[in-house]
């Protein structure tokens, strides 16, 4: 017994083989430690992934919160974030979801455990981290006008080739691919000199029939002698129904510049029709007949001498001829011009959520006649407005981004000319003898450079509403027009100066994708 107890004495006393039994221990801690970077590197692995399956869980989603609950978006997202991770030791909980549908926001926030490898050795099996993410939709609904340019010189160099394709694409990156969408919305504004309101309005409240408009007896008279004065009123509808082989076009002229408050006027702004003021409503298109006895007059389309109604016309001045309204009866000549002088055959299309229309009315987009940017773009705007002529836009709020995408390859545009009239052409304005663009100048200049002012007051007209405006300027013919361009649209990165009639595709897709886009707050 005595033995015994010596040798656990001793061996208690015995250190040899400590060191070993010290390292097996601490080895397991150095080994969690170094582990521990491992692990730290995993878990931040496992969290970037994470928050890249929620940003698009999110992204996905937020079109969602107006139809589904807050719980059916909870579960489509932990659904769509665990099939993103497929890491089947990862968990993942939902733990805030927040919707607002007013502004078109939903907010996520999710918590992964992620099992660790290393650190486990010392009692930590998992670690925890949270990821967020909020995706909003810069509006509710979009509205979108494309003002698109269809004069004459669109036919060259493939430029309205071009163009419909660019459009075209656009409008499919808006659907999203579908043939239809809830909260977006296009329409189509062709514009030349004229913008073609669509001849199905003949019969609308808003459109002068009756003829009282101030500016609706421009260049006509009721008699033989130009000294007497002639107040109207002129129906130039019932001069087309008097009218054998040609009808309205749908095109109208610009409406008076008549002031409606600080730099706001009838022809730039989006003042309600209202028939009890007949400046407010539009005046059909018709270009008058010009005389005989000129060679190089452009729309003689009726033989002064032959118009039966007028038995002494032959013996007038050339004003007198032009202004006879007892002219317009039976058939005219169809070689010339007409009466719809370069109004578009394509006509303004309203907004609409379907997308066939819209590429339709940009395939029957044709290039011919001259170039009014300011009939573009206060029609693009009218396109938009809640109110008369087109009801289709939404109200103006936060709800609705309402865009103008305005495309042009040259310069507001008059072709002067030494006759009595001041010009060769008929136009929104009718010609500058009759002073509807508040000059006494009849140069080309001097015009171009007042259309380029209305052009911009339509554009900050339309702005004053928070319509965002997209320019784009095929290379522009000068500094003037690219100036005019930058100043329409809602800043500079919004105007677009492409030179090749090809890069119209890019700028076309790079807009539609912005007003697709979703945008991350967080």
């Amino acid at each position: 017994m005595r033995r015994l107890f010596e040798n656990l004495v001793h061996f208690a006393k015995d250190e040899r083989g400590v060191f070993a039994a010290l390292f097996g221990i601490m080895s397991i801690v150095l080994i969690a430690t170094a582990g521990a970077v491992v692990d730290f590197v995993g878990v931040q692995k496992a969290r970037n992934s994470a928050q890249l399956a929620l940003d698009a869980a999110t992204l996905a989603l937020q079109p969602e919160i107006f139809e589904l609950s807050d719980d059916q978006i909870k579960t489509a997202a932990l659904g769509l974030i665990i099939e993103r991770l497929a890491d089947t030791a990862i968990t993942v909980d939902m733990e805030t979801i927040s919707t607002d549908t007013t502004a078109g926001s939903l907010f996520l926030e999710a918590r992964l455990t992620i099992p660790t490898a290393f650190v486990a050795l010392v009692a930590i099996p998992t670690m925890s981290v949270r990821v967020a993410s909020q995706a909003t939709r810069k509006k509710l609904a979009v509205e979108v006008a494309m003002v698109l340019d269809n004069s004459g010189s669109m036919a060259s160099s493939s430029r309205m080739t071009n163009l419909k394709a660019a459009a075209s694409n656009a409008t499919e990156i808006l659907f999203s691919g579908l043939s239809t969408q809830p909260n977006v919305f296009i329409g189509i504004v062709p514009f030349t000199f004229f913008v073609n309101i669509g001849a199905g309005n003949a019969g609308a409240s808003w459109i002068d029939a009756a003829g009282n408009s101030s500016i609706a007896n421009d260049n006509f008279d009721n008699d033989n002698d130009d000294s007497t004065p002639f107040n109207g009123p002129v129906n130039r509808l019932a001069l087309y129904s008097q009218l054998s082989n040609v009808s309205w076009g749908g095109c109208v002229v610009a409406r008076p510049n008549t002031s409606t408050g600080p730099g706001s006027n009838l022809d730039t702004d989006d003042t309600t029709p209202d028939i009890s003021i007949p400046d407010t409503l539009f005046v059909p298109a018709f270009a008058p007949d010009t005389p005989d006895s000129w060679d190089t007059w452009l729309n003689d389309y009726i033989d002064d001498d032959d118009a039966a109604a007028c038995s002494s016309i032959s013996g007038g001045s050339d004003r007198e001829r032009q202004e006879r309204l007892c002219k317009y009866s039976g058939s005219i000549n169809t070689s010339t011009y007409g009466p719809n002088m370069d109004c578009p055959s394509a006509p303004t299309l309203p907004l609409t959520n379907v997308k066939q229309p819209v590429l339709d009315a940009i395939d029957d987009m044709v290039a011919s006649g001259g170039t009014n940017i300011h009939m573009g773009a206060v029609w693009g705007f009218r396109l938009l407005s809640p109110t008369v002529p087109f009801t289709e836009g939404d109200v103006y709020d936060e709800a609705t981004a309402k865009v103008i995408i305005m495309m042009t390859d040259g310069e507001n545009t008059t072709y002067g000319s030494g006759n009595m009239n001041g010009a060769s052409f008929y136009t929104a304005y009718g010609y500058p003898f009759n002073n509807r663009l508040g000059t006494t100048s009849w140069s080309e200049a001097a015009l171009r450079a007042e259309m380029d002012a209305r052009t911009v007051e339509s554009c900050a007209n339309a702005k004053a509403e928070g319509i965002v405006i997209y320019t784009i300027g095929l290379n522009p013919p000068n500094t003037a027009t690219q100036t005019m361009l930058e100043t329409c649209a809602t800043s500079l990165a919004h105007a677009f100066f492409p030179t090749q009639p090809s890069e119209l595709d890019a700028v076309f897709t790079g807009i539609a994708n912005q007003l697709a886009a979703l945008r991350l707050s967080q």
